[in-house]
């Protein structure tokens, strides 16, 4: 049932066994396990089945850190959450992104792979995907049959690693159906939650306090919670409920919010490379999936190099990945996030009442971009219409590397409130001196390696030492501020996703990522959520929850 939160009774009490705070990928596969299994499930979404800027801008805060977009625009607040603006990349991580690594601090989950790889089998049909072999041998006849290549890396330590394209899955409106069909399912849109409730001494979770921006409020009372918000406002909802907590929920060690993380993506070498074709279907990661492959045989999957594990683990490196990106595409995404922040500032001053000043800001800031990138981003679009692989030879090595797991990089509250009154967000993002070394180092691996093919020929390094950082850019990918670990002192909730002394409050998402890969974080944490339900599920079923109580 979908229910729309600005028309129910303010007098009214929500009752269920559990409530999920958030309707993307995470919140959605969960409410519907829990539903199908007779548990009733109150799922609430702070916006409604299409975006709308002013729901977004509940998101709005500031960014003190790296370079970073603003929290309220790299976010979806709306059904599906930010699976609406997701690429469709999908891989499970790897063994080794699981373990303790000495050479990365704060490495380790309480878990291993094999513990997650259930759920993996059980995410990827959440997400349309039906295969989930990722070894590049299972792939080589469709690598073949799309007339793609390989990059020659054997014996250099490096390994070619698969990810799959999900459609992508945009899970509010695949699952809207099964949402509003599902009996002991209740889905209010426009529903924000603006506190976590607990009992007095704030112990246990009983429910949330749920407001829209039309005025009207009421309460949700629960067995269970879940937030499944995302990883900047599942800290930012537990630090904002300390009403009885003063620290907020969760955060008697101080580590809400602690160990943000984005995958820090590098454009590090300019390369040209003679017979670029067959490897540009598989490495590019500007091509379009449409022209990935060759003829009835396109290609949906895309690969890039990494380190083997013997090689992260001789050369004390992370986990990575480096890919090809088209220069030409460079310059399109320029012209193209350009015009972007234009429009978001001409948009921000109709519907947000932005002063003409910010306009007139973010127009002189912009235009230098557009006269510089414009003229070759016609001529690029044209050109690419008409063949898509037409005298391209230079491309860009682009890496995203593993971070460290850095406290000091956060998501904080600041004094400034929103329209429904509550904190609005100060993003932290830091990276550390390790992460430079470990980028240098693994870069100088990779152009050694495909240089010594003979195939690409490096002639511009783009990133140098004493640029670092202002050469990264984020992924989008949230993750990290709820961290997962046995230990109270060293993570926000426990190996079953609950938070650390708060009984029946538990976290979804990427948030509780205590390391994390080089890859999407989709599949991952679906397949969290799906362990996460089962682990609700079998509270309640065995009544155990109401023992807990």
């Amino acid at each position: 049932m979908l229910i729309d939160a600005r028309q129910v009774d303010a007098r009214s009490v929500v009752l269920a066994d559990v409530c999920i705070v958030g309707a993307g990928a995470a919140g959605i596969s969960m409410a519907l396990e829990l539903a199908e299994k007779g548990i009733e499930v109150a799922l609430l979404e702070g916006g409604g089945v299409e975006s709308d800027p002013v729901t977004q801008s509940l998101y709005g805060g500031e960014n003190v850190g790296l370079a970073h977009e603003p929290p309220e625009e790299s976010r979806c607040r709306y059904l599906g959450g930010s699976t609406n603006c997701w690429g469709g990349w999908c891989r499970p991580m790897d063994d080794g992104d699981f373990d303790v690594r000495p050479w990365v601090p704060n490495s380790g989950w309480p878990m291993t792979k094999a513990d997650l790889t259930p759920y993996y089998r059980r995410a990827h049909p959440w997400v349309e995907l039906s295969d989930i072999d990722y070894e590049i041998g299972h792939w080589a006849a469709k690598i073949a049959r799309g007339k793609a290549k390989l990059l020659p890396v054997d014996g250099s330590g490096l390994c070619t690693i698969i990810d799959q394209f999900s459609p992508p899955t945009r899970f509010g409106a695949v699952y809207r159906s099964r949402l509003s069909h599902a009996p002991k399912l209740k889905l209010f849109l426009f529903a924000n939650v603006t506190e976590i409730l607990t009992n007095l001494s704030a112990t246990q979770a009983t429910g949330v306090r749920v407001a829209t921006l039309n005025g009207n409020e009421f309460r949700v009372f629960a067995k269970a919670v879940a937030l499944a918000a995302g990883g900047i406002e599942n800290p930012r909802l537990l630090l904002a409920s300390n009403a009885i907590a003063e620290a907020g929920l969760g955060n008697a060690n101080d580590l809400v919010g602690r160990y943000y993380m984005d995958h820090p993506r590098i454009h590090s070498t300019r390369v040209a490379i003679a017979d670029a074709e067959p490897y540009r279907a598989l490495y590019d990661a500007t091509l379009p999936r449409l022209l990935r492959g060759s003829g009835k045989n396109r290609l949906s999957f895309a690969a890039h190099l990494a380190p083997g594990a013997d090689m992260q683990r001789q050369m004390r490196l992370p986990n990575s990945r480096t890919y090809l990106v088209a220069r030409s595409g460079n310059d399109v995404s320029k012209t193209y996030f350009a015009l972007k922040a234009l429009r978001r500032a001409i948009r921000g001053r109709k519907q947000f009442g932005y002063p003409m000043s910010r306009v007139w800001r973010d127009l002189t800031r912009q235009a230098p971009v557009l006269l510089a990138h414009a003229p070759r981003t016609a001529i690029i679009m044209g050109e690419a219409l008409l063949s898509p692989f037409l005298r391209r030879r230079n491309f860009y090595l682009e890496t995203v590397i593993e971070p460290v797991p850095n406290p000091q990089s956060r998501v904080s509250l600041l004094d400034e409130r929103d329209r429904l009154g509550v904190p609005k967000v100060q993003l932290d993002w830091r990276l550390t001196s390790l992460d430079k070394d470990h980028y240098f180092a693994l870069n100088a691996i990779i152009v050694a390696a495909l240089t010594t093919s003979g195939l690409v020929s490096p002639f511009d390094v783009l990133c140098q030492p004493d640029a670092w950082p202002s050469e990264i850019i984020g992924c989008w990918h949230h993750m990290g501020t709820t961290r997962m670990h046995r230990d109270p002192a060293q993570g926000v909730v426990d190996a079953d996703c609950e938070v650390h002394g708060v009984r029946n409050l538990f976290i979804a998402g990427s948030s509780v990522f205590p390391t994390v890969g080089s890859d999407s974080p989709t599949l991952t944490l679906v397949a969290l959520a799906l362990r996460l339900s089962d682990r609700i599920a079998t509270l309640f079923l065995s009544r155990d929850v109401a023992t807990r109580s």
